[in-house]
């Protein structure tokens, strides 16, 4: 029986050192000749990156604006060399990325600041060719007249009560067309934040959580509204609280699944409408973006 025992512990102990011997060979051929890095994930998130900043470029050569308060004139300008104009004003107003509302969204989580660039100020002004006077009738601090950008084709118009803006970006255009090919003159293209964690299974999970159940934070919140501050306040905030995060987890779970790949963090807070975390504080973050280099482009001025 001690014969059997030994020659059982002879052979184990060779077997041991056999695989040693090729683990440690299947090692050295791993370093001489590595694994193929081919990355399907990567490919897809890729693509769809490129995607969306083309469409940004896109709706970056666009934008408008709209202004209150008495005024007249109007004015047109081929660049900042070639304007003719003359017009008066004291106005309010706002300048917008562009006019397909519902892509506003893409400016807001690439640029990082509000949507709408706002002035307000009262002043005259007269333009022909590169000349230009103007006349302040009051003091701001902030800007008092819409976005006059050196190289922009512009028009303005100044009718009583309302005053209308609109520009055109031939640099942006110009991005546009390089971006095709894969240039970024404006280095404003957005790249996936390589310090950021990603888990597409659990982004795409997430999604489809968020879409098919998303319906349930108006019973939810309705609820948690009735029970901290009362019956009336329950009907009227909470069904208005609780159909607005409903509309924010369908819109935020049709995007997380056109692009589980990115592997994002959770985009809502708390991550799913029914979770354990009861007092979790309900907030809405932004993907994990990070800009190339700059946070504008290049070509913009506010």
């Amino acid at each position: 029986m001690s014969k059997l025992l030994n020659k059982l512990s002879v052979v184990l102990v060779v077997f041991a050192l056999t695989a040693g011997s090729l683990m440690a060979a299947d090692e050295k051929i791993e370093e001489i000749a590595p694994r193929d890095n081919f990355d399907l994930n990567s490919i897809v998130v890729d693509g769809e990156l490129y995607i969306w900043n083309r469409v940004s470029d896109l709706l970056d050569i666009l934008r408008g604006g709209i202004a209150g308060g008495p005024g007249i004139g109007a004015e047109i300008a081929i660049t900042e060399y070639a304007q003719l104009g003359a017009y008066a004003n004291v106005e309010r107003g706002v300048t917008f990325p562009h006019f397909i509302f519902p892509l506003w969204i893409i400016d807001y989580y690439e640029n990082n600041e509000p949507i709408f660039t706002e002035h307000i100020g009262g002043y005259a002004t007269v333009a022909f060719g590169p000349w230009r006077a103007e006349n302040r009738t009051d003091a701001t601090e902030i800007d008092y007249f819409f976005p006059r950008d050196r190289w922009d084709i512009r028009v303005q118009l100044d009718a009583a009560l309302l005053h209308l803006y609109l520009a055109a970006s031939p640099l942006e255009f110009y991005d546009f067309l390089a971006g095709i090919v894969g240039l970024d003159p404006a280095e404003d293209d957005m790249k996936l934040d390589i310090n950021s964690r990603r888990r597409p299974v659990d982004q795409l999970g997430r999604g489809i959580c968020n879409l098919l159940f998303g319906f349930f934070e108006i019973p939810k919140t309705t609820q948690r509204v009735v029970a901290e501050e009362g019956d009336f306040p329950g009907f009227g905030k909470g069904i208005s609280l609780g159909v607005w995060r409903f509309l924010c987890r369908e819109v935020v779970g049709a995007v997380e699944i056109v692009t589980f790949p990115f592997g994002w963090e959770p985009i809502i807070e708390p991550a799913y409408v029914i979770c354990n975390d009861r007092n979790a504080t309900w907030r809405v973050y932004r993907p994990a973006f990070q800009k190339a280099s700059v946070t504008n482009s290049k070509y913009r001025t506010k």
